[in-house]
C-alpha cells in the first residue's frame, strides 16, 4: 500500500488473516451440533420438574428452578447455602436445546422452552373427553372414534373447509363435523353443532373441541318454506367440555315462525372470518 512501510504491509496483512480465521471458525462453531443423552438431567432435582429460566444455584454449584428457590426462601436444598446467583451456562444450554415431542405418536421437535406450549396443544396428548359426564380419557387422534362409540352424538357428518354443509339441528342433539383431511386417521378438525330450545324460538351453536391453535369461523345459513333466507357467521370458540348447558359465545337464534320447517347448512373456514 502506498505510503506504508513494509513492516506496516504485513501487520495489516497478519491483522486480515486472523479476523478471516476468526470469523470462519465462528461459523464452524455455529454448525457444531450434540445430543444429549438423559432428558433427565434439565429436570430440577428438588421438585423434578423440567428446569425454567431463570435457573439458581448455590455456590457449590447446585441448581434449582425459581419456584423452588422462592419456596426454600433461596436456600439450597443440598447444601442450604444461598443460591443468590444464576446459571446463566445452563440457561444458554436449554434456550438452544430442541427435544422430541414426549407423547407416543407425534413425531415433532420442539425448542426446549416451548415443550410445555407444544404439549398443551398436540393432538396425541391424553386428556378427558370433552363431553360432560364422560370420564373417558383419550387423545385427540382417538377422540372421534371415541365419540361414535360412546353415542356422544345425535348424527356426524364429514366437512371439508369452505364447503356448505346439510345438517338437521335438534333440540337437545348433538351434531359432530369432521374435517376431511389428507393425514388420515384422527386428522382434522372436529365441531360440535348444539341446539337449544328456548320460548321464542331455538338457539344454535358451534363449538371446536380440539386442541389446535388454528382460527376456524363459521356459517349458518337457515332457508324456511316461506320468507327470506336467515344467516349467521361468527369465528368457532375452542371448549374444553361441551355440557347440556346454555352456550356465552356468539350463537344463531331462529325464531318459532321458521320452526321446524326449514332447511339448515354450515360452512366452516380456516380463518377469522369467512369473509376474510
Amino acid at each position: 500500500m502506498e505510503g506504508c512501510s513494509e513492516d506496516e504491509m504485513r501487520l495489516t496483512d497478519s491483522s486480515s488473516q486472523k479476523r478471516q480465521r476468526t470469523s470462519t471458525e465462528s461459523e464452524e462453531k455455529k454448525k457444531r451440533t450434540g445430543t444429549l443423552l438423559d432428558l433427565d438431567a434439565t429436570d430440577c432435582p428438588v421438585c423434578f420438574d423440567s428446569l425454567t429460566i431463570p435457573i439458581f444455584q448455590c455456590e457449590n454449584g447446585h441448581v434449582a428452578c425459581s419456584t423452588c428457590c422462592g419456596k426454600l426462601r433461596q436456600k439450597c436444598a443440598t447444601c442450604s447455602l444461598t443460591m443468590a446467583s444464576r446459571n446463566r451456562a445452563l440457561e444458554r444450554i436449554l434456550e438452544l436445546l430442541t427435544v422430541p415431542c414426549p407423547n407416543d405418536g407425534c413425531s415433532a421437535t420442539v425448542l426446549y422452552a416451548e415443550t410445555s406450549t407444544h404439549v398443551k396443544h398436540c393432538a396425541y396428548t391424553h386428556r378427558p373427553c370433552p363431553f360432560s359426564s364422560c370420564d373417558f380419557i383419550c387423545s385427540f387422534k382417538d377422540l372421534y372414534e371415541h365419540c361414535f362409540a360412546a353415542k356422544h352424538y345425535q348424527s356426524s357428518r364429514m366437512f371439508e373447509c369452505g364447503t356448505q354443509v346439510f345438517i338437521t339441528p335438534l333440540c337437545g342433539k348433538r351434531i359432530i363435523l369432521k374435517e376431511e383431511t389428507t393425514e388420515g386417521g384422527g386428522g382434522g378438525e372436529i365441531v360440535v353443532v348444539e341446539c337449544f330450545q328456548m320460548p321464542q324460538g331455538r338457539i344454535i351453536y358451534a363449538s371446536c373441541i380440539g386442541p389446535g391453535t388454528d382460527v376456524f369461523s363459521s356459517k349458518f345459513e337457515l332457508y324456511p318454506a316461506s320468507g327470506r333466507r336467515l344467516s349467521s357467521e361468527s369465528k368457532l370458540e375452542r371448549v374444553g367440555e361441551v355440557s347440556d348447558e346454555l352456550p356465552g359465545g356468539s350463537v344463531m337464534f331462529v325464531p318459532s315462525f321458521t320452526c321446524p320447517d326449514y332447511k339448515f347448512f354450515i360452512t366452516i373456514k380456516r380463518g377469522d372470518l369467512l369473509g376474510s
